[in-house]
């Protein structure tokens, strides 16, 4: 089974909010959801997405990543990831995905920090 925590932080800007998540996404994402659901509640005009502390996404999180997009642009606002990590900036690209979560060269790309023993 798939537990998950809910990790996700939101702040208010002048003109929207800024999504950070704070955690794998794993397959288990109805805590992302249920987030997802009451920022689009709040009506934002604009979201920054902050996939900064994000080491992982499953396919399943990619699809729900792409649904809250789709549900933002709907309402009328913009999105736009801010931040993300190379792995998971990877896995978007693979599903070619980087142009529905307006990844560009403005985007940060965070390298994930290697443990050592």
């Amino acid at each position: 089974m798939d537990f998950q925590n809910n990790p996700i932080a939101v702040t208010r800007l002048p003109d929207g909010l800024h999504v950070a998540l704070l955690g794998p996404i794993h397959t288990n994402t109805a805590w992302l959801e249920s987030a997802f659901a009451k920022i689009i509640a709040a009506n934002p005009k604009m979201i920054e997405l902050d996939l900064s502390k994000v080491p992982f996404v499953s396919s399943v999180g990619l699809g729900t990543l792409v649904s809250f997009r789709n549900a933002i642009i709907k309402s009328g606002a913009t999105m736009k990831t801010v931040s993300i990590q190379e792995p998971v900036l990877g896995t978007v690209k693979y599903a070619y995905l980087q142009g529905l979560l307006f990844i560009d060269a403005t985007t940060v790309i965070v390298k994930p920090v290697s443990k050592t023993l």
